[in-house]
């Protein structure tokens, strides 16, 4: 704590004393300690997100490219798509911890986009086909505004949240804003390789979309659910949706790819 003087205060006969007065110290953060498990399971989810983004960026243009091509319009309007959404984000994301800094909030934002996520799949050929209305250029950028705009944005919530938790004081706040930065960096980096070298050559998009969808759905309700005397009404219906709609869209088929066409190459 530290102490203010207050000089406001009169005696009777109208002269002036100085009183001090406790004031916060704002320098400290105020919410309660974090144990080192929960603030190692805390980057872990920062490194996933920061994959679960580059995954998403890159197959939904694969996802796209059946019905717009692979032209320059379908990657523009992708990655002008994913950086929009990341701004965004960050700023709700940034607006949201300093409002309400309770990590709920972020683990029910991941399911969310999981559920979003899942959702691609069965509606990205009826989307697709009514964005063609277009011309190409603006039905790339419709499309792919309409299937991940949303779940982009409720990802990029992580980094500012997890700052806004993490830093215990003002003077820890650089390093702290650097490893989640740098963590989540990683993660993408990761996740950028996993899809081109492996998932994408290996799984049909649907598929990859679906585990991406299942695993942000595993780390959050993995969060949600080992929190004692909160009510869990609302990831139990999360998950109520999420499970039929994987499993229509597992049935539905690739989510990126035209039937009666035979795949030479990915």
């Amino acid at each position: 704590m530290l102490r203010q003087w207050n000089p406001s205060l009169a005696l009777a006969d109208g002269s002036r004393y100085l009183f001090a007065v406790p004031v916060p110290d704002k320098s400290v953060s105020s919410h309660a300690p974090l144990s080192n498990r929960l603030r190692r399971f805390l980057y872990v989810t920062a490194a996933f997100n920061g994959a679960a983004i580059l995954v998403v960026e890159i197959l939904g243009a694969k996802m796209l490219s059946p019905y717009f091509g692979t032209s320059h319009f379908v990657w523009t309007a992708q990655i002008a798509v994913t950086l929009v959404s990341l701004a965004v984000g960050y700023w709700f994301g940034g607006r949201l911890a300093d409002r309400a800094p309770d990590l709920r909030h972020l683990y029910r934002c991941m399911l969310l986009a999981a559920l979003y996520l899942a959702l691609t799949v069965p509606l990205v050929k009826t989307v697709s086909f009514a964005a063609l209305k277009l011309n190409l250029a603006t039905g790339s950028i419709v499309a792919a505004l309409f299937l991940f705009f949303v779940p982009l944005t409720l990802l990029a919530v992580t980094g500012p949240f997890l700052s806004r938790v993490l830093i215990r004081t003002t003077t820890e706040s650089g390093g702290v804003v650097g490893r989640i930065s740098a963590v989540s960096t990683f993660g993408s980096v990761g996740g950028t390789l996993l899809i081109a070298y492996v998932l994408i050559p290996l799984l049909p998009n649907s598929v990859t979309m679906l585990v991406t969808s299942g695993l942000l759905a595993v780390l959050s309700c993995g969060y949600l659910f080992s929190l004692k005397s909160i009510p869990k009404s609302g990831p139990v219906a999360v998950l109520i949706i999420l499970i039929p709609v994987m499993v229509v869209g597992a049935r539905k088929g690739d989510g990126g790819a035209m039937p009666g066409f035979r795949e030479i190459a990915r």
